[in-house]
């Protein structure tokens, strides 16, 4: 009798293991279906539009926009936004659609160490920081919105047309 619910015990943990990680699967393939919802298809290989940005904690610049081959550490640097990004950037098209969200972490913020004082804000400072975006050639950029996203949500820093 006690093998046979040792047994049972152990599929009763084996299906909740694997409904578990169905669900987590499915959550992960949502968020990349969001990727892919996108009208345009981004080949690395492929000449794309980089956009040159330079941005603060108040505002933000187009540089320059080229047409070349993206850098793969460029699309590797920037991903999906989470939790930990402080800042984020949004691409709109023409018609306000939402074409792209990319995580840019607390690129603003420079942190300097001093030993007993790491959460001392004295020993941080904000900076200005250059980044480049890629987006794919025919995507249509018209608007670059810098968000800033604290405990109770995103909220836009500066919008600035692309010409």
């Amino acid at each position: 009798m006690g093998y046979k619910l040792v047994k049972m015990v152990k599929i009763i943990y084996s299906l909740i293991f694997i409904i578990s990680f169905n669900n987590i699967l499915a959550e992960e393939s949502s968020s990349v279906s969001k990727l892919k919802g996108l009208d345009y298809k981004f080949n690395p290989l492929e000449n794309a539009k980089i956009y040159s940005i330079t941005g603060n904690t108040n505002d933000m610049f187009l540089n320059e926009i080229r047409i070349d081959k993206p850098n793969p550490k460029t699309l590797q640097k920037y991903g999906l936004l989470s939790r930990r990004d402080r800042y984020a950037l949004k691409v709109e098209n023409d018609q306000g659609k939402q074409i792209l969200l990319v995580g840019l972490g607390d690129p603003f913020t420079i942190h300097i160490d001093h030993i007993g004082y790491e959460d001392k804000k004295i020993f941080q400072a904000d900076i200005s920081r250059d980044f480049e975006i890629a987006l794919p050639f025919l995507a249509k950029a018209e608007y670059f919105v810098l968000l800033y996203q604290d405990e109770f949500g995103l909220k836009e820093v500066k919008r600035i047309k692309v010409d």
